[in-house]
């Protein structure tokens, strides 16, 4: 049982840096970072729980560049206009049968949600990896 106590904690470290995060606000031209540690068995099926990371954070209105985070890859990127507001910002790595998909959603009460999705399913090695996305302000 060595392996599933080790898990465990590293799962727990990781949930007690995302909590410390959380209530981090961004300053203006500040690059802002969602990310998480999570383990992986790298035999991903359809069912399995999806890893994600989550906080709230105000944001000031402007022009951002998003992109998410994959160890150490930094693919698919958008920019967009975003509102003053507080929002919620989501990322999930979600197994497939054979392979991962990894997903960003920003929601803001009375906006639409954004999405940034990486279009490929891949796969990945057992162990921790740390996935997530940034924030750039154009300001």
């Amino acid at each position: 049982m060595p392996g599933k106590f080790g898990r465990f904690a590293a799962v727990a470290a990781a949930a007690t840096a995302v909590v410390t995060l959380a209530g981090t606000p961004a300053s203006a031209g500040d690059i802002a970072f969602n990310t998480r540690d999570v383990w992986v068995d790298g035999k991903p099926t359809q069912g399995q729980a999806d890893a994600c990371t989550s906080r709230s954070m105000y944001l000031a209105s402007g022009t951002y560049t998003w992109t998410q985070i994959l160890d150490g890859y930094r693919y698919p990127t958008r920019d967009l206009y975003l509102a003053m507001g507080t929002y919620t910002w989501k990322d999930c790595l979600s197994p497939r049968d054979g392979g991962y998909k990894q997903f960003s959603l920003l929601y803001k009460p009375g906006s639409e949600t954004a999405y940034l999705v990486d279009p490929s399913e891949f796969g990945l090695a057992p162990g921790t990896h740390t996935i997530g996305s940034l924030l750039n302000p154009h300001f």
